[in-house]
């Protein structure tokens, strides 16, 4: 099953916190749920990692997500 690609574009707290210094405007990413963490919609952040290799990037706000066609 393909997972969902999203485009991060931050808002409110993403903003500020940069704790993700590779993680700009319009990078393509999936939602991932790693093992013991709270699920992803939990107070309104989830955790993702990038859409072309996977890697993990961490916990931002679901606003700060859109959703694309993941068509091609």
């Amino acid at each position: 099953m393909k997972k969902k690609i999203y485009v991060f574009n931050a808002v409110g707290l993403d903003i500020f916190d940069r704790r993700h210094r590779d993680l700009i405007n319009g990078t393509r990413v999936i939602k991932v749920q790693p093992a013991g963490c709270p699920k992803n919609g939990t107070l309104g952040h989830c955790f993702i990692a990038h859409a072309d290799s996977g890697h993990f990037i961490g916990l931002v706000l679901e606003k700060s997500l859109k959703g694309i066609n993941n068509e091609g």
